[in-house]
Formats: structure tokens, C-alpha cells, sequence
């Protein structure tokens, strides 16, 4: 199979890729996000150790994907080291794209591809984006300085199809000279969930610096919600900024932001973020589904037309799941299941002798093979 595998080269990858994400990308918004992939080889160069987003405590690579929001089919696919970052990968990929001509491309992300140069790269790609903001940026919190007060006004009450409240306004942004919106959602029940995750953290932190344990990821809090001083008769004194804390309470807690360059009203916005849902059903699939939780390649080469294979498998099980979902009796079978049901139809061949004959087809069989306009083999 290695040997079967090496055999599909890059240029022809990437030429499918591009004709297949130009076929999906019309009328798409597409999904951006990225997984790991656990392996045990050691000559690999795409190997390596970071974040594991399962848990393993191996190395990996980096699997960041493109699915189209509305089809819940996956668009793209890219490899990365298992080590980068993920609010690095944006603007590689942003490039790539554009090395294949795709234009006019519509991304929904979280809040971990949120960086300076990454809203840049989209605006200057004139790229329709839909971004989650992390609310402690120091501009959002200017922002939300100035709505915190009406957060809980009549005018701004909206209930979502879960029945959950919230509160919702929109702000004009000039990022740089260009029209942006930033989108504020605000939640009761989320912000007392919010104050008891930072009073968590900053007991740590506090830990942290009275230990010399500082930790790179935590400068923001440090220096947000601590005093430090250092004397040589009291040695290094670590308090609490209670001002500060009280301040995150009342003014920071409970809220969420997110962050486009099309004009439109805020629940309709919230409910195309959190549709976003269909790329980690996508890795889902892939991992748990077509048995790629671990890598069990080792050259670099094998591993690419693996993927690609793998991306392919992908594409026809969420295929297969689109079209048994508008069909009353076939919606309640998976896509493994539907698959099973077709695994008894064979197709005959005797040696020395020309034509074939076709095993019997059941009831349920004849059924699928109408609602998925397979042609009959006779």
C-alpha cells in the first residue's frame, strides 16, 4: 500500500484541490481549523513534539482544514509540523490560496487565529471574514467601556432558538482606515462562569510569581491583576490588584466578541459562528471514523497521499450523510451503516469466460441505490 501511495504526486494533489475547493467555495462560507495527528515515526521531518489536541502524549503533525459550512463538506487541506501554532497558520494558508487563484473566499474562525497581522492578511486579501475576538484585548476592552452599562437594557434583550438569553449590540470599527464590526454578546450565566475561571487562574499565577515559576502564556494576567514589588528588606511582596479584579466583574465578565467586515444583524452573525460546529464533526470523522487518530506512516511521502486519500474518504462519507438526511427513511442510518448495507452486492466474474453476473439485491439496497442514483449493474 506504501508502494500504491507514493505513486499520486503533489502536482496532481494540488490540482484536484484547486478544482475541488473552486466547485465548493461559490456560495460557502468556509470553516477554518486545525487538528493534531498522534505518530510514532521517527523520520518524518512533518513530526514533532507540541499542543496535542487528544491528549496522547506522543508527537504529531498538524492537520489544518477548510469545510464548507452549509454542505458540511471538507474543502481543503493542508499538512503542518507538529509544532506550530495555530494563529500561524492563517496567514500561510491565506498565501497558498492564493497561490491557486481562489478569490472572494468567506472564512468563519475562533478566537485562536486571532492576531494583528492575521486580520491584515484577510483585509488585504479582501477576504469576507467572521472572527472570534478574545474580550481581553486591550481595544476590545475600550470598546466595551462603553457598552457594559446598557449591556442588560431592554433594547438589546435577544433569546436565541436554544432559549438562551442574551444581550446583543454592534460597533462600527475603522481597523486601520477599513469598516469593520465588532459584535458584543452578553450572557448573565456566563459571567459569574467567567469570574470564577479568572479567580481559578489567578490563585495559580500568584503561585507563579512568588515561585520564580513564571510562565510566558500568563503575562497578560501578571500584569493586569498583580502588584509586584521587590525590596531588599522585605524581599518580593506578590498582591492581588483588587481594583482591577472588581473592575473585570463588572464591566468584562459575561461578554464574547466577534469580529467581520460584512455588514449584518448580530444573531444572524452568532448563529453562522457557531455553525462552525461542522468542521469538528469533520475531524470526528476522520479520526474515529476512518482510522486516523494515529499515524502509521512513516516517510513524509507515503504520509501525503495518505491524507490525501483520507481527505477524499472524508468527502465521500459526509457525502453519503448529506443525502440519506433529506431522505425520510434513510435518515436514520449512518453513513457507516448505509455503507454496510451495500456490501453484500458483488459482482461476478468467471475465468475463461466473458461477461459477469451480479449477486441478489434486497429490498433496502434497491431503495439506496434509487435515492443515490447509482446506476444498475447487469
Amino acid at each position: 500500500m506504501s508502494e500504491i501511495l507514493k505513486e499520486i504526486k503533489e502536482s496532481e494533489r494540488q490540482k484536484f484541490l484547486s478544482y475541488w475547493l473552486a466547485r465548493l467555495s461559490e456560495n460557502e462560507l468556509l470553516c477554518y481549523d486545525i487538528t493534531s495527528i498522534s505518530s510514532y515515526a521517527e523520520a518524518n521531518e512533518y513530526i514533532y513534539w507540541g499542543y496535542n489536541r487528544d491528549g496522547d502524549k506522543l508527537p504529531q503533525m498538524n492537520l489544518a482544514m477548510l469545510v464548507g459550512q452549509k454542505s458540511g463538506l471538507p474543502a481543503y487541506y493542508r499538512k503542518l509540523p507538529g509544532n506550530i501554532t495555530d494563529v500561524s497558520t492563517l496567514k500561510t494558508t491565506i498565501e497558498t490560496l492564493d497561490f491557486l487563484g481562489k478569490e472572494k473566499l468567506r472564512f468563519v474562525l475562533d478566537s485562536g487565529f486571532y492576531s494583528e497581522s492575521n486580520v491584515d492578511a484577510l483585509l488585504n486579501k479582501r477576504y469576507q471574514f467572521i472572527l472570534k475576538v478574545p474580550a481581553g484585548r486591550i481595544w476590545i476592552r475600550d470598546i466595551l467601556d462603553r457598552y457594559y452599562e446598557k449591556a442588560a437594557s431592554p433594547e438589546s434583550y435577544r433569546k436565541t432558538g436554544d432559549n438562551e438569553v442574551l444581550y446583543m449590540a454592534s460597533h462600527l470599527h475603522m481597523w486601520k482606515g477599513r469598516r469593520c464590526y465588532i459584535h458584543l454578546y452578553y450572557n448573565a450565566s456566563k459571567a459569574a462562569e467567567d469570574f470564577d475561571n479568572l479567580m481559578g487562574k489567578l490563585v495559580a499565577c500568584k503561585k507563579d510569581l512568588e515561585t520564580g515559576n513564571r510562565k510566558s502564556a500568563h503575562n497578560e494576567l501578571y500584569e493586569r491583576f498583580f502588584t509586584i514589588r521587590e525590596t531588599p528588606k522585605r524581599g518580593l511582596s506578590v498582591n492581588y490588584d483588587d481594583a482591577e479584579i472588581q473592575k473585570y466583574r463588572k464591566r468584562y465578565a459575561g461578554f464574547f466578541c466577534i469580529m467581520t467586515n460584512v455588514k449584518m444583524d448580530s444573531g444572524e452573525l452568532l448563529n453562522i459562528y457557531r455553525g462552525k460546529e461542522s468542521i469538528e464533526k469533520c475531524f470526528d470523522d476522520l479520526k474515529n471514523g476512518l482510522d486516523m487518530k494515529r499515524l502509521r506512516i512513516h516517510s513524509s511521502e507515503a504520509m501525503e497521499s495518505r491524507l490525501f486519500i483520507q481527505f477524499l474518504a472524508l468527502v465521500f462519507i459526509n457525502s453519503i450523510r448529506i443525502i440519506a438526511k433529506s431522505d425520510v427513511k434513510l435518515q436514520y442510518m449512518s453513513a457507516r451503516e448505509i455503507i454496510e448495507a451495500m456490501e453484500t452486492i458483488v459482482l461476478i466474474t468467471y475465468s475463461g469466460r466473458y461477461g459477469h453476473t451480479v449477486s441478489e439485491i434486497g429490498p433496502l439496497q434497491k431503495y439506496i441505490i434509487d435515492v443515490f442514483e447509482l446506476p444498475y449493474v447487469s
